[in-house]
């Protein structure tokens, strides 16, 4: 009788699943590190509730005695410390104007790529690979931006210089072993904990605010119609206004009636004569909420098919007033 033998065979699946490691990490041989980067941002502001976001580069370099060995690769790490006292973990910077119960303060936050920066806690460590300029010689420029935050229902801030000047900027670079990752726990300086290690550089980070409602205005370029020798048709041309304003400023842009204004028209006048050519400009006012610094417009100027005066050179001149929206 045939023997009928089940062999039963136990396939084991395995899964690993470990977090974060520690990365074995070293100081690069004989490292010397630099900070490019002082002033984050320089800026004047009319509204602080419209004020732009800024953006910056932050820019250091470390230097080696030698080339790393084989097999490490290198990593940056920084962060901005907040100059203020205290342990806690903060929701804002404040950059401050005057002291004790007469300072006023404006609140911002740094970012790195969407990353917030800095912390009393040093929970926002900002990590990368730096780019290597030779085997001695490794460069980071990593993007900023400058956030204006935490100013929900602040108005009427007194004028003046508002400063965040913070020594404690960190950077530095670290010599990883293959395998290791920007993740591990202790990639940058201890666990959650501040950058550590030779070539630590510390440089100062200075954010400067000024709160000033002003607003310049020049013409960027004049209103010139070419040579006719007959007005039987329309000529038009055009011609530039620039309006530079402090941040956040609302303001309203308007034209005078010229100094030759007559029958409900703007003219322009035959040197050396009385004669008059007639003229319209579009738009003759407008408003901007808010945009700021150098904003151009354009102005269009037409001359109507009218007689033909004598022969000259036809001139006038409009005034260009910006009023502040308050």
């Amino acid at each position: 009788m045939p023997v009928c033998r089940i062999f039963i065979i136990a396939l084991a699946f395995m899964l690993s699943l470990t977090a974060n490691g520690w990365a074995t990490r070293k100081s690069p041989p004989g490292q010397k590190c630099a900070v490019e980067t002082t002033t984050i941002a320089s800026v004047t502001i009319g509204n602080i509730n419209k004020a732009p976001t800024m953006t910056n580069t932050l820019s250091f370099s470390c230097s080696l005695s030698r080339a790393i060995p084989d097999g490490y690769h290198m990593a940056y790490c920084w962060h901005i410390h907040d100059s203020s006292a205290g342990t806690a973990p903060f929701t804002y910077r404040y950059a401050t104007l005057g002291s004790g119960r007469n300072q006023s303060k404006i609140g911002f936050n740094i970012y790195s790529n969407g990353t917030r920066v800095g912390d009393r806690r040093n929970a926002y460590n900002i990590i990368g690979y730096p780019i290597k300029m030779n085997d001695t010689l490794y460069r980071v420029d990593d993007p900023m931006t400058v956030r204006f935050e935490g100013n929900e229902g602040v108005s009427n801030l007194p004028s003046g210089k508002y400063v965040y000047d913070n020594p404690k900027t960190h950077v530095t670079m670290y010599m990883l072993e293959a395998g290791d990752e920007l993740n591990d726990h202790n990639a940058c300086g201890v666990a959650n904990g501040d950058i550590t290690g030779t070539g630590n550089k510390s440089g100062n980070t200075v954010i400067d605010i000024n709160i000033r409602t002003y607003c310049d205005v020049r013409v960027g370029s004049d209103m010139t119609f070419a040579k006719q020798w007959t007005l039987q048709k329309a000529v038009n041309t055009q011609a530039q206004v620039v309006v530079n304003c402090s941040a956040g400023t609302d303001y309203k842009v308007s034209l005078d009636n010229g100094r030759n204004y007559t029958d409900n028209s703007r003219h322009m006048k035959r040197a050396g004569g009385e004669e008059l050519v007639s003229y319209t400009l579009t738009p003759e006012s407008w408003a901007d909420l808010g945009s700021s610094f150098d904003q151009s417009f354009t102005v269009a100027g037409q001359v109507p098919a009218q007689a033909t005066p004598p022969a000259g050179a036809y001139r006038d001149t409009v005034v260009v007033t910006v009023d502040l929206i308050r």
